[in-house]
């Protein structure tokens, strides 16, 4: 499944800035696993900046837990 976020700004244009505020907000945008590992392996090879490698490491623990819940309520 493709993720908005990546078709609209790749990691290279929204990883490319200074400023954190509009990284973490393209960042809460992200709904798939790809996509954050896509940025991550960006921003581990480009800027490597430890709050935007942490937000994307929760961004990616919150969608594990999304698709968990998402897995339970279907059991039931």
């Amino acid at each position: 499944m493709s993720d908005p976020i990546l078709d609209k700004l790749p990691p290279k244009r929204l990883l490319d800035t200074d400023h954190l505020q509009p990284i973490v907000a393209g960042i809460n945008c992200m709904h798939s696993m790809e996509t954050v590992k896509q940025y991550l392996a960006y921003e581990n090879k480009h800027e490597n900046r430890t709050p935007v490698q942490s937000r994307l490491r929760e961004r990616a623990r919150e969608i594990r837990r999304d698709e968990s819940d998402t897995e339970e309520q279907a059991i039931v």
